[in-house]
């Protein structure tokens, strides 16, 4: 009888320990989980897990067979082994290779607390992923992220990964591609899949003032000692002026620069054709580069890129590039009624009008940038590298935005070199690509948003990284 009584009570206690664990898995996963707690052996059997979480992966190190997370609410990183026992299973609790488990991404993990190993890892079906996403608009003063008509906050927590290290959100460019995951309307994890390197030009004297087009997302007017940012990955880049021009293959890598030597280039013929307009209203007006042409008769342009400007009373204006690459062609542009009240201003008050339209030119620029993010206005990015080199009068009209560090590096705005840092360009509210750069080091690039108070601001930037030799 007092067998029967000790055998009776372990079991109950063998019970009552199992119920305990509300993670453990029934059967017999939970009972060798349980002599693992009692024994400190725990055997590569699917399954044992006392901890749960959802949670961002933050760096896969595949010699040590580790992976680091981060809680998505705390921000808290810890970091789990894993082997041939653990679980990765898709949303769709389809088996994935951790190859396929990106950076940035949010998961499901189960895993056992004493010996840090990872059980179980999943992609949860109610997360939020975006893959291959190139049509969006990061505003980080107010960190939100738009992705067509809907705006998401991004995470105090967040996490950037550029090339499986973690990177700041002022890296990415406009014109990154990205992966993006996100939980409940919140952005945790970016990963820049496709990134951008830079180009300098060189023996490129003929070139200036003319244009370069790098693909379908860089439209630049060419400058002198210019550094431009642009996508990654193989490119057709044009350089034209004057009716000339001359086209290269580039195959751009992530952070890297590409120098081109126009110096032996093969020069095409100067090359013209004649462009009949039609506008709607006939008496619009017509500019292209900056200068009124008389488009009631064929206009004659160079072969290459230039800038059109149409506008006409009580009509909205129309700018955008148009390019002449046949010897005769015709353009139909018909321009938009302005508002009414817009109308009754400009009746009553005549400098309204070309204030209303000036707004409007402006607008139609900033969306032609959001879709070639370096087609920035050559007069902004030359004003401000003009007058980064003047010195202010007494009285004070307009301030600044000081770059300090890293000390003696190039600085580029806009792909516009303004001088050696420390500098400073004269603060207009915007979108700037700050691109910094030093012989022997690598490339750097930041996208600033310049807020319009009525004060300097400052940054200061990490040094940068010195070039293997």
């Amino acid at each position: 009888m007092r067998i029967k009584g000790i055998l009776a009570g372990t079991l109950m206690g063998l019970v009552m320990l199992l119920g305990g664990c509300s993670f453990m898995e029934a059967g017999t996963d939970a009972q060798k989980s349980t002599q693992a707690q009692v024994t400190g052996i725990i055997t590569a059997t699917p399954g044992i897990y006392d901890s749960q979480d959802t949670a961002l992966v933050v760096q896969k190190d595949t010699e040590n067979m580790t992976i680091q997370f981060q809680n998505l609410a705390t921000g808290k990183r810890y970091t789990l082994g894993y082997d041939g026992a653990t679980q990765l299973l898709d949303k769709y609790d389809q088996p994935v290779a951790l190859g396929q488990i990106q950076e940035g991404s949010i998961v499901t993990v189960r895993f056992y607390k004493p010996k840090k190993t990872l059980a179980y890892l999943k992609i949860p079906q109610d997360s939020m992923a975006y893959e291959d996403l190139n049509n969006y608009v990061l505003d980080t003063a107010a960190q939100t992220l738009t992705i067509g008509d809907t705006s998401y906050s991004l995470s105090n927590h967040l996490v950037v990964i550029s090339d499986g290290q973690e990177a700041e959100l002022m890296d990415i460019n406009q014109m990154d591609v990205l992966d993006v995951w996100g939980w409940h309307n919140q952005i945790y994890g970016i990963n820049i899949t496709r990134g951008h390197g830079y180009l300098r030009l060189q023996n490129d004297s003929y070139f200036v003032g003319g244009w370069i087009e790098v693909g379908q997302s860089v439209i630049r007017k060419i400058t002198e000692d210019m550094l431009l940012v642009v996508p990654e990955g193989t490119s057709t880049v044009v350089v034209s002026h004057n009716g000339s021009s001359a086209t290269q293959e580039i195959n751009f890598v992530r952070n890297q620069e590409m120098a081109w030597d126009l110096g032996d280039v093969e020069i095409t013929v100067v090359q013209k054709g004649k462009i009949i307009f039609t506008l709607n209203p006939a008496n619009a007006t017509v500019a292209i580069d900056g200068r009124n042409v008389d488009a009631s008769a064929p206009v004659e342009l160079e072969y290459g890129l230039h800038q059109m400007t149409v506008s006409a009373q009580g009509y909205d204006t129309v700018a955008q590039y148009i390019k002449v690459a046949e010897p005769s062609a015709s353009i139909s542009v018909e321009l938009d009624k302005g508002e009414e009240s817009t109308q009754e201003e400009t009746q009553e008050q005549p400098e309204g009008e070309q204030q209303t339209q000036s707004q409007t030119t402006q607008e139609i620029q900033q969306n032609q940038n959001i879709e070639n993010p370096t087609a920035q206005s050559q007069s902004e990015s030359e004003q401000s590298a003009q007058q980064s080199t003047q010195t202010t009068t007494s009285t004070r009209s307009s301030y600044k935005v000081h770059i300090d560090s890293p000390v003696g590096a190039e600085v580029y705005l806009d792909g516009n070199y303004i001088g050696i840092a420390p500098v400073d360009f004269e603060k207009k509210a915007g979108n700037y690509v700050i691109t910094l750069r030093k012989t022997g080091y690598q490339t750097r690039s930041y996208t600033l948003q310049v807020d319009s108070e009525e004060k300097d601001v400052t940054y200061s930037f990490s040094e940068l990284s010195k070039l293997d030799s």
